[in-house]
């Protein structure tokens, strides 16, 4: 059994392997085409990155960059979570709230960056409330469908059992939600990446979306794939790291072969 496990696991890793190898191949393949002074090449862009290290630029955007993503998310998290529950649980709530919850979905996602950088100024405090306004209503939709869903049968149960509402918020509805709460987190983060790139491109002066827009004024083709590269990089740790975590403290009750880990495989 343990072997037929080992097997498995080996196959996956090569097969990530081969996944990550031929998105090189491409990129090389495409840069080999354009020729490298057109469209730099993994080699290239790699040498660009370390020049950017050495001068100090590349931690610096991307730890402001980072530090905005990671605000923005949680106060989007937290306030979509909150409002979701009580929409997918309250008739009055949803009712309260479906106008609010549909204008956040159809305005364009430019609209809020727009509007707080005027109302505001330019400054984090209005990238940050834009992109909250952007992500947070794709949360509340998600865990909205999620509390609709709830085993009404075990809530009876848990009410027959006269537990407290604490007990019953944490013992029968939270375990029911994780999985909903999962899937958006890992939507939320990458939308909060793509949004803080583009507020900063509009109308910050660091970051990783500010550096893209520079070289891309000095048609400077190495830089905007370097940061491009980094981003990717960095979004990816983070969503196997994050997902990885809350995997193992949201489904701990399970057993180990049932935990979804985030790797889709067809045996």
């Amino acid at each position: 059994m343990r072997t037929g496990r080992r097997i498995a696991a080996g196959k996956d890793v090569w097969l990530a392997i081969v996944s990550v190898l031929s998105i090189a191949a491409v990129w090389m393949l495409v840069s080999h085409v354009l020729s490298p002074a057109v469209f730099p090449g993994p080699k290239e862009t790699l040498q660009f990155l370390w020049q950017e290290w050495q001068r100090g630029r590349l931690w610096r955007h991307v730890s402001v960059t980072m530090e905005r993503v990671l605000l923005s998310f949680a106060i989007s998290m937290t306030a979509g979570v909150i409002a979701g529950i009580l929409m997918g649980t309250l008739r009055w709530a949803e009712r309260l709230g479906s106008a609010w919850l549909l204008t956040g979905l159809s305005i364009p996602r430019v609209v809020p960056i727009v509007v707080a950088y005027i109302l505001i100024g330019l400054n984090d405090t209005a990238a940050v409330v834009a992109i909250v306004l952007v992500v947070a209503p794709s949360v509340v939709t998600q865990i909205q469908e999620g509390a609709r869903a709830l085993d009404q049968k075990l809530i009876q149960m848990a009410h027959a059992f006269r537990l407290s509402r604490w007990a019953l918020l944490r013992h029968v509805v939270a375990p029911q939600l994780f999985p909903y709460i999962a899937g958006t987190a890992r939507s939320a983060m990458s939308l909060a990446w793509k949004m803080v790139v583009f507020a900063e491109l509009v109308g910050r002066s660091s970051g990783v979306g500010y550096q893209i827009s520079f070289f891309f004024q000095m048609f400077d083709m190495r830089g905007i794939l370097a940061y491009g590269l980094v981003m990717v990089v960095i979004l990816a740790a983070i969503d196997r790291l994050m997902m990885r975590a809350w995997d193992w403290y949201a489904f701990r009750w399970r057993s180990r072969q049932a935990v979804w880990t985030g790797q889709v495989g067809v045996s």
